[in-house]
């Protein structure tokens, strides 16, 4: 008996490995840089892009953030919108910055309920890398993934590689999906 449960649990792993593989090798592949928008951005940054080598499946591009885009501007960060081949569906986020020397805005508000009011200060601070999550490998790079907590495939998935943070976010695909994007990324830095 035990035998037999060790034999379904191997095939059951192997399988999916293989099933995760060939959804990898299958994908029709779009580069993400071939999009002359991503180059001029890439041109502006103040920090290293890194783009897909491939998607889970064909997609289209959406850069969300800087918006607008103004030519000769520097880019401090960026955030990528990826959706199905309709445009319709969300698949995945890439969001990308400086890991040293980057502030960011935080807002903090105050709510009086006795006077029915309620204020909003930003406050600039350091960015800092968070340490929770699960430790992953990204291609020799310790990441970090958080699972959404309502149990839906995804999550964030987040590292430094080669000074710029990079972090994934998705409700559609799974974990080792989006690590397998994760280590498909590369710079293809235009100059």
């Amino acid at each position: 008996m035990f035998k037999w449960m060790m034999s379904l649990i191997i095939i059951f792993i192997i399988s999916v490995e293989m099933n995760n593989s060939q959804l990898i090798a299958l994908a029709k592949p779009k580069l993400a840089y071939s999009n002359v928008e991503l180059d001029k951005l890439k041109a502006v940054a103040d920090f290293k892009i890194f783009t897909p080598s491939f998607s889970i499946q064909n997609y289209k591009l959406e850069i969300k953030e800087p918006y607008p885009c103004n030519p000769g501007q520097s880019v401090t960060k960026v955030r990528l919108h990826f959706f199905d081949e309709s445009g319709k569906s969300y698949l995945f986020g890439i969001e990308e910055h400086k890991a040293v020397d980057y502030k960011i805005n935080r807002d903090i508000t105050t709510i009086d309920v006795r006077n029915h009011t309620s204020t909003t200060r930003t406050v600039v601070e350091d960015f800092k890398f968070s340490e929770r999550g699960e430790k992953i490998n990204i291609n020799g790079v310790e990441g970090r993934f958080e699972a959404w907590v309502n149990h839906v495939p995804g999550g964030y998935l987040r590292w430094i590689y080669n000074d710029t943070f990079i972090q994934i976010d998705s409700g559609e695909l799974t974990k080792d999906q989006m690590i397998a994007l994760a280590r498909s990324m590369n710079e293809n830095r235009i100059n």
